[in-house]
């Protein structure tokens, strides 16, 4: 029979119960597609995509299967390449959810200057925040001795 080796990765999984919205972590690896517990509809091992990360107030980096909503927003802000996902301050959302019946923790990591938000079609998403402008005035209203320079 021949074997392939596994590169699935060692150590403490996230317990995401143990976490707090808000609360600052750090990618320290390269992100990695690893085999699943979970099967598609053909009975086929899904991927997940792993990385170290390490939670404030924790002294040791455990692993954490990144979802795509927190995926998408890595690659919006850092790029494509997990390397340069590693060191960046990033934000802790927690949601409960309702999968497969059950109500489980979800966790999202969010980076400085995003938000996650619900989409159209009520899927969550990780976005750039929206830059609040100052309300603009016509010029009708405004003193040419109001303006300070």
């Amino acid at each position: 029979m021949k074997y392939t080796k596994s590169g699935s990765t060692s150590g403490a999984w996230v317990k995401v119960a143990d976490l707090v919205k808000g609360q600052k972590a750090k990618i320290v690896s390269e992100t990695t597609a690893q085999p699943s517990s979970f099967t598609d509809r053909n009975g086929n091992p899904k991927t997940q995509d792993v990385a170290k990360v390490r939670f404030e107030g924790q002294n040791e980096a455990v692993n954490v299967s990144l979802n795509r909503a927190t995926i998408n927003a890595l690659i919006d802000a850092f790029g494509d390449d997990s390397v340069g996902w590693q060191g960046h301050y990033l934000t802790c959302e927690i949601e409960k959810v309702r999968v497969g019946g059950i109500m489980r923790l979800v966790l999202y990591l969010v980076p400085e200057g995003y938000e996650k938000v619900d989409d159209a079609n009520g899927y969550a998403v990780i976005q750039r925040k929206a830059i609040q402008q100052a309300a603009v005035s016509t010029g009708d209203d405004v003193e040419l001795e109001d303006i300070p320079f």
